[in-house]
């Protein structure tokens, strides 16, 4: 899995959010469970720097976007900044799987 470019959808007066870490190394997609190429991700980084609202598409079955859902929730990040002070922010990114998983 690679990630790729991701952005915000707030305004271009702030700083973005910047990842710090997620639980894994990436999703566990479960045994026959299938995805393939790209997988897009909208979700709201918080002021507090925590996920929520993650919605996930692409080729995959059920499972494996609730399992690249979870994954994408387990993550923190830096918050966006607004005036110097920590704001929420969606945010939008893809993830690339070679092949079927």
């Amino acid at each position: 899995m690679a990630a790729v470019e991701a952005r915000a959808e707030a305004g271009e007066d702030q700083t973005a959010p910047v990842r710090k870490s997620c639980k894994g190394r990436g999703p566990r997609i479960p045994e026959g469970e299938t995805v393939t190429g790209l997988v897009r991700a909208i979700y709201v980084v918080g002021a507090d720097g925590r996920v929520s609202d993650v919605s996930v598409t692409g080729k995959a079955s059920p499972g494996a976007l609730k399992a690249i859902q979870r994954y994408i929730a387990s993550c923190t990040y830096t918050p966006a900044l607004r005036d110097g002070k920590p704001v929420p922010v969606r945010w939008r990114g893809e993830l690339s799987f070679p092949g079927t998983r």
